[in-house]
């Protein structure tokens, strides 16, 4: 297989990952509303965030499948760089957008740790205070049950 091929491919890859970024960039946009709305819907948020990790173990693929691809015509690359100046400019502006879309990919995360965090810990808080709630409820239940049904100033003689 020739250098051209190999170079087609690794555009190809490039391109491919720059649509998988795209669609991690929705799937966090779709997360940022799951963690704002005032309902907390834990269904759409794990699908969402199984959405993402089958889009970061693609990248990872295409990663790993990139280098391997190079390393292949990186000599030939090097010494033939004017055959393939228009395949290295492609490539170099696909990179650009990968990098700059990786950029904002990192923005986002970092805003819906934030929430995340933010909505775990109120989902604890409110947790505990419907624990705390159902604790008394159930001791009043108790307490109440435990009070005598006889009435106390009954006459027992006959």
């Amino acid at each position: 297989m020739g250098a051209d091929n190999y170079l087609q491919m690794m555009i190809d890859s490039l391109s491919k990952k720059k649509n998988i970024l795209k669609e991690i960039t929705q799937l966090n946009v779709e997360q940022d509303e799951i963690l704002s709305a005032s309902d907390f819907d834990e269904d759409g948020f794990q699908n969402n965030m199984e959405s993402k990790g089958n889009c970061i173990d693609e990248l990872n693929a295409l990663d790993e499948g990139f280098q391997s691809l190079y390393n292949r015509v990186r000599e030939e690359l090097e010494e033939r760089r004017d055959n393939y100046k228009s395949e290295i400019l492609e490539m170099k502006q696909l990179i650009k957008d990968v990098t700059e879309m990786g950029a904002t990919v990192q923005a986002q995360e970092s805003r819906n740790r934030v929430k995340v965090e933010a909505k775990f810990r109120q989902i604890r808080r409110d947790t505990q205070t419907a624990r705390r709630s159902a604790t008394m409820a159930n001791t009043y239940y108790q307490n109440m049950n435990k009070l005598s049904t006889e009435p106390q100033f009954m006459d027992k003689k006959k």
